[in-house]
């Protein structure tokens, strides 16, 4: 049986994002940068919801691997909207992460938006996902402005 390639799964993720934000919080996303603010809010929503402590115990906190899927899926569309924008590829191991991480190369560098959106939801705010776009952004815009220059 063949395997199925990366992108295609981080695509098939991304549309679980869309479907799910159209179906649990009544929000249209279409892949532009400024619908990562909406990600974020929702992703807020998530982390407050998360039970903590005493209550994580008392009330049916999702199991780590459940937080991993939602993860995945809100990497995976935080990731194609960065890729849609910058370019970049789908890779599950880098020369630094040998093995199965899920990393997006964009422009000579590797970002991993599945650790970021389970960072995101775990840690809160601290992790916010507009604000780490908007340095993404900045770093993006200085590199191809420098690529621009090279001869």
């Amino acid at each position: 049986m063949a395997e199925i390639p990366i992108s295609e799964i981080m695509d098939a993720y991304s549309q679980d994002a869309v479907d799910f934000a159209r179906e649990r919080f009544k929000i249209n996303l279409d892949f532009s940068e400024n619908s990562l603010e909406q990600v974020e809010s929702m992703l807020s929503d998530m982390h407050t919801a998360l039970p903590r402590g005493l209550f994580a115990k008392l009330r049916n906190r999702p199991s780590d691997n459940q937080i991993w899927d939602m993860a995945k899926m809100w990497g995976g569309y935080i990731g194609e909207v960065i890729r849609r924008c910058w370019g970049g590829e789908w890779r599950t191991s880098t020369p630094i992460d040998p093995g199965i991480v899920i990393t997006l190369h964009v422009l000579g560098h590797d970002i991993y938006p599945p650790a970021k959106a389970h960072k995101r939801m775990i840690n809160g705010p601290e992790d916010n996902i507009w604000h780490y776009y908007m340095v993404l952004r900045q770093d993006f815009e200085q590199r191809s402005a420098s690529d621009a220059v090279r001869p």
